[in-house]
């Protein structure tokens, strides 16, 4: 078994140009309930699997999807020690989520949240 602090793939997100509008749509099209919502993202709870969360106008450099790991500053450690490009470690205001960014050695921008 692996070392590593990835538990699995956290959420998957879609880029929108009208949060509030594509909000109404995946609910009501898709049926899938709110998990909660800031001022810059709407998530929704998927049957099964990860949330999806849509990004709204303000996202400018984004991932595709996210890993989860139980401590995130400790996976920041962990791939810094590697020699892997990591962003700041974030905190969310108004939700209990820490999270950062890191790329892979194509440039691709990978995300990491825990909560």
């Amino acid at each position: 078994m692996s070392d590593a602090p990835f538990h699995k793939v956290d959420t998957v997100f879609v880029k929108v140009t009208d949060l509030a509008a594509a909000a109404r749509w995946y609910t009501e099209t898709l049926g899938w309930p709110e998990l909660f919502h800031t001022e810059h993202i709407f998530v929704l709870r998927a049957p099964d699997g990860p949330p999806l969360t849509l990004l709204g106008p303000a996202a400018t450099e984004w991932s595709g999807f996210n890993f989860y790991a139980a401590d995130a500053e400790a996976a920041h450690a962990w791939l810094a020690e590697r020699d892997v490009e990591v962003g700041p470690v974030e905190r969310a205001p108004d939700q209990p989520v820490t999270w950062f960014w890191f790329r892979d050695p194509d440039g691709n921008r990978l995300e990491v949240c825990s909560y």
